[in-house]
């Protein structure tokens, strides 16, 4: 059997903000850093339960005590092209100077720190009297490379990395050199937050896993119901972002200003009572109040109702589910911004409005610009430095809310666009 010589650890030292960057769209810089140093330590123990005689850390940042058994070769400046390359060459001069090293030493395999699932079998994989080995990765990448001693110059350079090809390439310039090529098995990589869990749920025993499950334990029980999360922006929560973002665009200057143009435009559709539901500050209150209709606001987030009220808008602190006044009673229900989506479930809150609105009453609704769109997010709110609980909502355009509306008897009464904004005015029948 024909196995690697040496194995090579390609990692960087764990600084939050500078490891694991693709992990911080769900997890903080310094939990990102905590699973790359977790994934760290999986991948050196592997290493250690190989058979390898040589084990080199090609290490980027301040020592690392942990890896006192490893001989560590720095990485010099340079894009990853470079540090690979380097990474060989330094390889294969330690172990030139190694006295206890046998003359036939001339494998190298290089992995990074990607991989906390790793096992030894894996790294002692038999080369088949191969001139390099490649293991690729589930995201196009590669997670292992080995090369020979007498590897021809110009491996790596010009190879794309970090794309959903770089295996690929990787593994047509190692053929196009006239190399042979013995592939491993491909592993996935802990890059992205589904693959870390992934990873996580497949292999609990990892330090990866366990550090993965205490940091997602601590984060659910952390997490803020959304109102919570609302009054934190509208109390000034300037960073206050939706995930996915796609799903709910957090407005709040345009929330927390006055009425416009386009606001006025609805406001001049409206027959009272209104009831605003997901009143948000207040501004379309304040704007059907000064025309002289009278209007009622309800919110989930205290600091918007409290807003509202110290601006002239008249506010409830309350759920839409829950008991409100007059149900049966108004004359137009106002779904503002995109609140057509509250709750995840369009159907329902058409139920619901129409519960509020007496016959021949009006339900105003803000919806997609796409309009036959229809589709369903678990929404994350994070403003603070906190974030809430998943929360559903949905978009829907247009046509896609004519449709649904029709199963609830509800008459489509108007539809117009006015500054890239979409509105539909629902009819209650009966």
């Amino acid at each position: 059997m024909e196995a690697a010589d040496a194995v090579v650890v390609l990692a960087k030292e764990p600084v939050p903000g500078r490891v694991k960057t693709r992990l911080q769209s769900r997890f903080s810089p310094v939990e990102a850093a905590r699973l790359a140093e977790a994934a760290l330590r999986d991948t050196l123990t592997a290493v250690r339960r190989s058979r390898a005689p040589h084990r080199v850390l090609a290490w980027q940042g301040s020592p690392d005590p942990s890896a006192g058994d490893f001989a560590v070769a720095p990485q010099p400046d340079g894009d990853l092209t470079v540090r690979l390359d380097a990474a060989f060459a330094s390889t294969f001069q330690l172990m030139s100077r190694d006295v206890t090293a046998p003359d036939a030493v001339d494998r190298a395999l290089l992995i990074g720190m990607d991989t906390p699932q790793v096992a030894a079998g894996q790294l002692d994989a038999d080369w088949n009297g191969a001139d390099a080995v490649l293991g690729l990765s589930d995201d196009g990448g590669f997670w292992a490379i080995g090369l020979r001693r007498d590897r021809p110059p110009g491996v790596f350079a010009g190879v794309p990395m970090s794309t959903s090809r770089t295996g690929a390439a990787q593994l047509a310039r190692l053929l196009n050199m006239g190399l042979t090529v013995t592939l491993l098995p491909p592993l996935l990589d802990v890059d992205t937050p589904d693959a870390a869990e992934r990873v996580a749920a497949l292999h609990p025993r990892l330090r990866f896993s366990r550090a993965h499950a205490a940091i997602v334990a601590r984060a659910e029980r952390d997490r803020y119901d959304c109102s919570a999360v609302f009054d934190r922006a509208f109390a000034g929560g300037s960073d206050t972002v939706a995930d996915p973002p796609a799903a709910l665009p957090m407005e709040l200057a345009r929330w927390s200003g006055p009425a416009d143009g386009v606001d006025r435009l609805v406001v001049s559709r409206c027959q009272g009572p209104v009831i605003d539901l997901g009143c948000g500050p207040g501004r379309m209150v304040r704007a059907l109040t000064e025309q002289g209709l009278a209007a009622l606001g309800v919110d989930a987030s205290g600091v918007a109702v409290a807003i509202s009220r110290l601006t002239g808008g008249p506010a409830l602190h309350r759920e839409i589910g829950a008991e409100l006044p007059a149900e049966g009673r108004w004359g137009t229900a106002l779904l503002m911004d995109g609140n057509i989506g509250i709750g995840g479930d369009v159907l329902a809150l058409l139920r619901r409005c129409r519960s509020l609105v007496a016959a021949g009453g009006l339900i105003l609704c803000e919806v997609d610009a796409d309009p036959d769109r229809h589709e369903r997010f678990d929404v994350t709110l994070r403003s603070g430095g906190i974030a809430s609980r998943p929360m559903p909502w949905v978009r829907i355009g247009g046509r896609a809310l004519r449709d649904t509306a029709a199963t609830v008897d509800l008459l489509v009464e108007e539809e117009w666009t006015s500054d890239q904004r979409s509105f539909v005015a629902l009819r209650v029948v009966g």
